[in-house]
């Protein structure tokens, strides 16, 4: 009987070690991302486009060659949806997305994850998508601030032509990009 006991004993301070190792791995403190180049001004001469945000989402999901992932753009935000299949289990994610900053990059920040109503913090959600995620190149992750960023290296290779990204207001429904040669 003794010997059950302390089995017992060794599989719960498994289990606490386990529950900790996992808690301190995904506990990471991330800070909103910096607004410095919000409204981006090019300084070169060159087309400007103007573009909704129906013309945006479709460009957008047309690019994306992935069938679980879809982003939806409208007046109240930027929502990024995916669908993924573990062990036998259908992971629904979806993140918010608010633009932060232009010009080069574009930094949306990452105002709210939801992968399928877990309970856990959004910094932790975070660094489980961060770590877990496998995005095309030219898309990435921020390791400090809870953000997604976009290189606009990614919307020139696709058209040929130098493509910035001089402001976004998708609530009153304008994206506003310069091309140059």
């Amino acid at each position: 009987m003794n010997i059950w006991k302390w089995l017992f004993i060794i599989l719960l301070l498994v289990n606490v070690g386990i529950g900790i190792w996992l808690f301190t791995i995904l506990d990471g403190s991330y800070e909103a991302p910096s607004s410095e180049n919000d409204n981006y001004v090019s300084s070169e001469s060159g087309i400007e486009i103007k573009m909704n945000n129906d013309a945006v989402e479709s460009v957008l999901n047309e690019s994306i060659n992935d069938d679980s992932l879809s982003i939806s753009v409208d007046e109240t935000g930027i929502m990024l949806d995916a669908v993924q299949e573990a062990y036998g289990f259908t992971i629904d994610t979806s993140i918010e997305l608010d633009p932060v900053s232009t010009g080069d990059e574009v930094v949306f920040e990452i105002s709210n994850i939801n992968i399928s109503d877990l309970p856990l913090t959004q910094d932790m959600l975070y660094s489980l998508i961060r770590t877990q995620a496998d995005l095309p190149e030219g898309i990435r992750f921020s390791d400090v601030e809870r953000a997604l960023i976009v290189d606009s290296a990614v919307l020139t290779e696709q058209l040929e032509w130098d493509v910035k990204v001089d402001s976004i207001d998708y609530e009153n429904d304008e994206w506003y990009f310069s091309i140059t040669r």
